[in-house]
């Protein structure tokens, strides 16, 4: 093809010569070229040759003329390299040893050139064969990634401890606090490169308490980006302003407002003025996520929920599709070095309403709970055996009346839409699980705690 041979001219002959012939002449010189690699050389034979002397120096042997061809000979490929005659010249092309740096610099910096050449030759032609524009970007961005380290080089532990005390005498983490205090007791606030998954049933309020988190780290002077599959981004905006101005859903529906609700209104506007919340209702699928936070590069993402997201193989089954999904949500919380929450319903267990915990209580594949670093269910208490067991860890429960008045109690609330709901953070990688009770006002996206 003719544009790959025009990528592999891009080369410097001499300086490939001149770091063989120095190798040749001293053996010392491979240990100070560590950077490159045999796939830095543009010609084929002259990484056949360096990958040689690499396998020679690893078995201590002594790098010459008789060694070099000998190693190549038997791995049968002394033809491929010009034979003994093109070995011999290399020895006399190099003119000091004392320069080898610079032609590794040489051969680097060409090879860094051929290598985002060819990704964007790749680039092309996967747009000219139909793929998708962000899956082909992604694969290019991959290719043509310049790594200061070489392929085979890995991080010891004493450098990796050397970043940690590093680190520790900077400014620690600002984690996004959530606002909702078993939450932010358990985790100190929810970091980057974390996956976090809300899980509740339907009506308990996980996009309520997505939105609180949202608000929240808004405030914070972070840039959220909210992903929703279910709610259009008029009615999640309608949520947010009804919760900050006081407004009811009657009211708002009946347009009855008084000058002070025009006032609030006019707050809440200003308030969100910044442009640092991004609603996107139309995005559905992982790429389009993809590109979406590549352009907004958001401290938080929000997936509301993960069981409505396309998936990009739907002839897989249906806890294989779910499962590839959070699996990319966990990538993508490390690759754009954000935090992501994703939001997703509850297995259904037969009868009752029991309290969820573990892994088989999300929905349609347990790899949701292993792939996130912290799980949080919110679990509405109705079962008799959990209103006891809540009204003997409650101490404000006893002050108010037996057990019977607060069951009283919790079915009145429930009638004028605030419900009694356990907050569980039940997976917590990097602290404790913990979990308490709150009294849930949907109309305020807010937990109140029970005092």
């Amino acid at each position: 093809m003719k544009i790959q041979e025009n990528v592999y001219t891009i080369g410097n002959l001499e300086a490939e010569q001149s770091i063989l012939g120095a190798i040749l002449l001293d053996k010392t010189c491979i240990e100070h070229i560590e950077t490159l690699t045999g796939n830095d050389f543009s010609k084929e034979y002259h990484k056949i040759i360096f990958e040689s002397m690499t396998d020679l120096n690893k078995k201590n042997k002594p790098i010459d003329l008789i060694t070099l061809t000998s190693e190549l000979k038997s791995k049968g490929l002394l033809d491929d390299v010009g034979g003994v005659s093109y070995i011999t010249s290399l020895s006399t092309i190099v003119p000091t040893t004392s320069s080898v740096k610079h032609y590794v610099d040489i051969v680097k910096s060409l090879s860094n050139k051929r290598k985002i050449v060819k990704a964007s030759y790749s680039l092309i032609e996967n747009i000219r064969s139909g793929k998708d524009i962000d899956s082909s970007r992604v694969i290019f961005e991959k290719d043509s990634q310049i790594d200061s380290k070489t392929d085979n080089e890995a991080d010891s532990i004493v450098e990796v401890l050397a970043e940690l005390f590093d680190d520790m005498q900077e400014r620690p983490e600002e984690k996004i606090k959530t606002g909702i205090s078993i939450i932010d007791k358990c985790t100190n606030g929810l970091g980057k490169h974390e996956l976090i998954t809300i899980g509740a049933g339907s009506g308990v309020g996980k996009s309520a308490i997505a939105l609180k988190i949202a608000i929240n780290a808004y405030f914070a002077n972070k840039k959220v980006l909210i992903f929703s599959r279910e709610m259009s981004k008029k009615q999640i905006a309608k949520r947010i302003l009804l919760s900050q101005t006081g407004i009811s859903k009657k009211q708002f529906e009946n347009r009855e407002f008084t000058n002070y609700d025009w006032e609030r209104t006019y707050e809440t506007i200003k308030r969100f003025s910044e442009r640092n919340m991004i609603l996107d209702d139309k995005s559905s699928t992982i790429q389009m996520f993809k590109s979406k936070m590549r352009r907004e590069k958001p401290d938080l993402v929000i997936v509301d929920y993960t069981q409505l997201v396309t998936p990009s193989n739907t002839k897989e089954s249906r806890e294989r599709q779910v499962a590839e999904i959070s699996r990319e949500l966990q990538q993508m919380a490390r690759d754009f070095d954000t935090t992501i929450i994703q939001l997703s319903q509850l297995a259904e267990k037969g009868s009752g309403n029991f309290r969820p915990t573990g892994e088989s209580y999300t929905r349609e594949s347990r790899a949701i709970y292993h792939d996130s670093h912290i799980v949080i269910y919110i679990h509405r208490v109705t079962e008799e055996k959990e209103l006891e067991k809540a009204y003997k860890s409650i101490p404000a429960f006893h002050e108010r009346g037996s057990f019977e008045d607060i069951k009283a109690t919790i079915e009145t609330r429930a009638n004028s839409g605030i419900r009694f709901v356990e907050i569980n953070v039940d997976k917590n990688r990097d602290g404790e699980p913990g979990s308490n009770f709150y009294w849930f006002k949907g109309s305020d996206l807010d937990y109140y705690s029970i005092i």
